[in-house]
């Protein structure tokens, strides 16, 4: 069968929304279900990853404690460890995201230092085979207190206004699950 170009593109978005839809549902689970931060974040990781990123950084800041979880497509856990070592102040984009409590996305990496480098000195962009990335902030009492970042590798399709929009809604869920808890 062959499919002509025009064809293609619906399927493709129809695609991207069915993940986006069941990414959204999967965290608004984890954020309704979630009895301490440390559950939020790891719940709000993992449920973003999969069909929808292949790494998710969740960073929150509550009072004086930073505080971060990773999750990965791939059993990349030695990875993972590393990243959750590294502060947020050392990722551009996060820190951007957060001070202007504005979303950032960027469909094509184009330096492999842009979200920061790991202590070893590789660069995490390279690390991650980062192809695209979004990151939502999370506001709370308008001050952002955290951000959620979704990378997808390069032989992924690129990040998109779409996934900005669930990380809108799921940076709400995520406040509203603090306030659930007493923490914001």
């Amino acid at each position: 069968m062959n499919i002509q170009a025009g064809q293609a593109r619906p399927a493709e978005r129809t695609r991207a929304w069915a993940e986006s839809l069941d990414a959204f549902a999967t965290a608004g689970v984890a954020s309704a279900e979630a009895a301490t931060t440390d559950a939020l974040r790891s719940g709000i990781a993992c449920a973003l990853c999969g069909r929808f990123a292949d790494w998710v950084i969740v960073d929150l800041t509550l009072g004086a404690l930073a505080t971060r979880s990773v999750a990965s497509r791939g059993p990349q856990s030695e990875l993972a460890a590393a990243l959750e070592q590294m502060p947020a102040r050392d990722c551009p984009p996060i820190i951007s995201a957060m001070r202007r409590q504005t979303p950032v996305i960027k469909p094509f990496v184009t330096s492999p230092a842009e979200l920061g480098v790991l202590p070893g000195g590789r660069a995490v962009a390279a690390a991650l085979r980062a192809g695209s990335y979004a990151v939502g902030p999370v506001v709370s009492g308008g001050f952002a207190i955290g951000a959620i970042t979704v990378i997808r590798e390069v032989a992924r399709p690129r990040v998109s206004f779409l996934e900005l929009a669930v990380l809108a809604y799921v940076g709400e869920l995520t406040e509203g699950a603090l306030k659930r808890m007493g923490t914001r």
